[in-house]
């Protein structure tokens, strides 16, 4: 997952004598979305090897997914200090994911932005594994160069969002919000169209609605999902990255 930064598009919009620098592990902004209303795949966290096995079993599926909740880019490519390799991983079993989870709580897990020292993997979220036909990208931020927040699309998500916008950057789209006003159907239908989501139209907008609506009352900065992902077989889930900075 990840996340638009000042590389292309302007600076988030900050005043003065507020500090914003709060970021959620995954598990924490799934619980977030899904409280604001917006589905993600099911999932739990584990502490230990025991509890990765039992929340597998609970989830009743033999397509799951380990993720290291590390504050971290690049985790899937990452690897751990006892020479594990992947803070994300694909397992078919309770028993597959109780014996790969021992080998990342409580490792130091070394990424492209964790540095040579790593950052400690304390639990891990057992999920359920999606296979995305579509990906996409929104996000809704605060950006001074609208004044005030700014819903940001794609119909090219689940990569790194800045090689997008610097490779082809009538790609991303930017739809300007009235902080008094707030975002309306008609805009969310505009964007919507433009990434080519006519489809489902209803179900979107009513996640970008609820997006905003999230972004209002949690005092976020930033609120990005990235992949948005029509599942190959349901309905639009959504992987995500939530960042709250206060």
């Amino acid at each position: 997952m990840q996340s638009v930064t000042s590389r292309f598009v302007p600076q988030i919009l900050t005043f003065a004598n507020q500090r914003r620098n709060l970021n959620v592990q995954e598990h924490v902004s799934y619980t977030l979305l899904n409280e604001a209303g917006i589905p993600t795949p099911k999932f739990g966290v584990a502490s230990s090897p025991s509890e990765a096995a039992r929340i597998a079993n609970e989830l009743n599926t033999n397509n799951l997914v380990l993720k290291a909740q590390v504050l971290a880019g690049g985790r899937g490519k990452g690897h751990f200090k006892n020479g594990f390799k992947g803070g994300v991983r694909v397992v078919f079993s309770s028993e597959e994911a109780e014996k790969l989870s021992g080998k990342m709580i409580g490792e130091k897990l070394i990424t492209k932005q964790t540095g040579a020292a790593g950052r400690i993997c304390n639990s891990v979220m057992v999920a359920e594994r999606k296979f995305p036909r579509r990906e996409f990208y929104f996000a809704v931020m605060m950006e001074r160069a609208f004044s005030g927040p700014v819903l940001i699309a794609s119909s090219q998500g689940g990569v790194n969002i800045e090689d997008v916008a610097a490779e082809d950057p009538s790609a991303i789209i930017y739809e300007p919000i009235d902080i008094n006003s707030g975002l309306t159907k008609e805009q969310a239908l505009k964007v919507i169209k433009k990434v080519g989501l006519e489809a489902v139209s209803d179900n979107v907008t009513q996640v970008l609605m609820n997006m905003y609506d999230m972004f209002l009352k949690k005092d976020a900065l930033l609120i990005e999902i990235n992949p948005f992902a029509e599942d190959a077989g349901e309905t639009c889930k959504h992987d995500f990255l939530l960042k709250i900075k206060l």
